[in-house]
């Protein structure tokens, strides 16, 4: 007897093989046999029974096939989108809608409103994780890719992680106590005195005592002459033009430029050879906090000027969370007259229109370089920025910068721009490298094809050769080149260096170790660049990143000491150690001077730390905090958390030796 499969025979089966559109629609059986036209709902509903629509196949696929499929998909999307979230179905869909890709809806059966799926949890966790407490009580948000982040990780890596508070995040810039003026005739709190209090002439030349109009001229002097070639905010030939108006005691009727000329001399007053009281400081900043509100209200070039001068104050005095707020305020303003645009040139001069660029891209950078060390978001929309390069002859660089020096920087902060929206879309670090259309690759790249395009007399190796006004722009702009690097392929290092605790260290991508070395040879570059500044006195441990650039290249230096230490197929080197102590000795020298302000002393006792760590073994933990009182300054010294007696600066001094302020700065 011939064996039949079914177990009823085609001819005595009771229902059709294939069903009808309509039933299909319904979800319904359908009873319209091989014999009949139309099944029953089609007939007393009068419709025409048709069959257009494949059969559904059933096949059946083991769970492990479906689980590889998946992982399959999702290697492709995360290759050619590096930056995508694969995490959730929400993700997905909100990937394909910007991609203008349509996809299916999705039911999101097996999760109840009760719990997350594993990437919501993931990102809860993140968020806790980033959102840390500062001086004042409150939360800031650090991201993951910080530069505080960072150093925590590598002190827990090498086991010697102390819980930190933000340094350079203080108490509140506008407390009064902090900056009452010594000296108050109006008896009023330094923050509520008039602006007519100093503003005038004669009044501030008051405070100062004979030689007040000699110490205002040295101070406007040495503003433009280290202050403004790395911070190109105002227009010198103009500001001088209103000073000398001021200074001969014609009332100024202007707040916002009164407002930049007391911030003009606080920032001075930091690397003049010439001895200020100390008081100053406190009364002018009482100055310009009575000024900032008068600023925050109008809208034009000299607000973007008064607001980015304040900032850089308050970034370099341990009140960066102040300056992230004054940096994003002078950025709305910027915008909203059109700064970061060439197309509007509506009653503008060739000048004007041109100093309008280098005020823009001296606030790009500048915000640029608080989202690298934050890890936040980005004020500025790149894809709406079209402004160029300013025209040096018209804005009157010829002074500052060698030929040709702004359009390179100019490309180069915009490469910075571009790291900073890579680092903040990346995901997993082990993974980053490997992909075909990977942004920390195509910006390494793109770092390498600047470089090549540079003309020679802009190439670190020409800069011997060049005039003494030159050489520390040229090195700065390759500091900063260094420095997009090492944002861009720290974490790499990082995860190579904690591979080392697993039996997997030589199981890393390929990829991904090339990368690492690329850092840190970036590191080595920075940390020699910040050391030949030292040597020819241009290093600037008071106003600018200097010792910032230090930092980071010590952090970088130490996980290449850890993974040489600890690594079985390393050689050992003493390149990255050597040059990390001499970052120490060059750091400690200039931690002597009470004119370096909280944020670089906080930076530069990380250096000292992470040298003597990566040399003994030992973290010394030692905090370097400034204590300014009526009767002089004194230093706080904190070895392993434990304060020790204050001592005084001359104190300091004698015990660490003399510090030469002119002849640090070249002057």
């Amino acid at each position: 007897m011939e064996h039949n499969s079914r177990r009823v025979p085609p001819d005595k089966r009771k229902r059709t093989e294939i069903s009808c559109d309509k039933c299909k629609s319904r979800k319904q059986k359908c009873d319209r046999l091989l014999d009949r036209s139309q099944c029953r709902y089609c007939e007393l509903n009068g419709i025409v029974c048709s069959t257009t629509q494949p059969r559904k196949q059933h096949g059946y696929v083991h769970d492990e096939d479906l689980r590889s499929r998946l992982d399959l998909l999702e290697s492709l999307v995360k290759g050619l989108i590096p930056e995508a979230d694969l995490s959730s179905n929400d993700e997905l869909q909100h990937l394909g809608k910007s991609l203008g890709i349509p996809l299916p809806g999705v039911s999101q059966r097996g999760v109840s409103g009760k719990t997350k799926d594993n990437g919501a949890v993931a990102k809860d966790q993140e968020l806790a994780a980033s959102l840390l407490p500062d001086q004042q009580g409150h939360v800031q948000y650090i991201g993951p890719s910080s530069s505080f982040v960072f150093h925590n990780k590598l002190r827990l890596l090498m086991g010697s992680y102390t819980s930190r508070e933000f340094a350079t995040f203080g108490q509140n810039a506008a407390d009064v106590t902090a900056f009452r003026p010594q000296t108050q005739s109006s008896g009023l709190p330094g923050s509520q005195i008039a602006s007519s209090t100093l503003a005038d002439y004669r009044s501030v030349l008051s405070t100062l005592g004979d030689q007040g109009g000699t110490l205002l001229n040295s101070l406007v002097d040495t503003y433009f002459d280290i202050i403004h070639p790395d911070f190109p905010v105002l227009h010198e030939a103009t500001f001088r033009e209103s000073y000398e108006n001021w200074s001969s005691s014609v009332p100024s009727r202007n707040p916002v430029w009164l407002c930049s000329l007391f911030c003009v001399f606080i920032l001075s007053q930091h690397v003049t050879p010439i001895s200020i009281p100390e008081n100053m400081e406190r009364e002018w900043w009482a100055q310009v906090q009575a000024l900032i509100p008068t600023v925050l209200f109008t809208t034009n070039i000299q607000t973007v000027q008064a607001l980015l001068l304040a900032a850089l104050h308050l970034h370099n005095n341990n009140h960066r969370d102040a300056c992230w707020n004054l940096t994003g305020a002078a950025l709305h303003v910027a915008i909203a007259m059109g700064l970061h645009r060439d197309d509007i040139k509506h009653a503008q001069t060739p000048f004007q229109r041109e100093f309008r660029k280098q005020l823009w891209w001296t606030l790009y950078a500048f915000e640029k370089m608080q989202v690298s060390s934050y890890d936040r978001p980005s004020g500025i929309s790149d894809t709406l920025t079209s402004a160029g390069y300013p025209n040096e002859r018209i804005v009157g660089c010829a002074g500052h910068y060698p030929q040709g020096y702004l359009k390179h920087w100019q490309q180069l902060i915009v490469l910075l721009g571009s790291a900073c929206k890579a680092v903040s879309t990346a995901k997993v670090a082990e993974d980053s490298y490997t992909r075909p259309l990977s942004p920390v690759s195509a910006i390494i790249r793109d770092l390498t094809r600047w470089k090549e395009s540079l003309p020679a007399h802009l190439r670190l190796e020409a800069t011997d050769s060049l005039p003494p006004s030159s050489r520390r722009p040229v090195l700065l702009l390759h500091a900063q080149c260094s420095y997009i690097v090492l944002l861009v392929s720290k974490s790499a290092l990082l995860y190579r260096a904690t591979s080392l605790c697993s039996p997997n260290e030589e199981d890393i991508p390929a990829p991904l170790r090339t990368v690492s070395e690329t850092c840190i040879k970036a590191g080595q570059t920075l940390g020699d660049i910040m050391q030949r500044l030292g040597s020819i006195g241009m290093f600037n441990p008071f106003t600018w990143w200097d010792t910032f650039y230090t930092m980071n290249a010590a952090l970088v230096l130490s996980l290449d000491i850890y993974c040489r230490t600890r690594s079985t197929v390393l050689e050992a080197s003493n390149e990255s150690q050597d040059l990390l102590d001499k970052l120490q000795e060059l750091v400690a020298k200039h931690l002597r001077s009470a004119s370096v302000p909280g944020s670089m002393r906080a930076w530069g006792a990380i250096v000292v730390d992470l040298a003597t760590l990566s040399r003994n073994g030992t973290p010394v933990n030692h905090a370097i905090t400034e204590d300014i009182t009526p009767g002089g300054s004194h230093l706080q010294l904190e070895v392993g958390n434990v304060p020790m007696e204050a001592i005084t600066l001359e104190q300091f001094n004698l015990l660490h030796g003399s510090f030469d302020l002119s002849q640090h700065l070249g002057i």
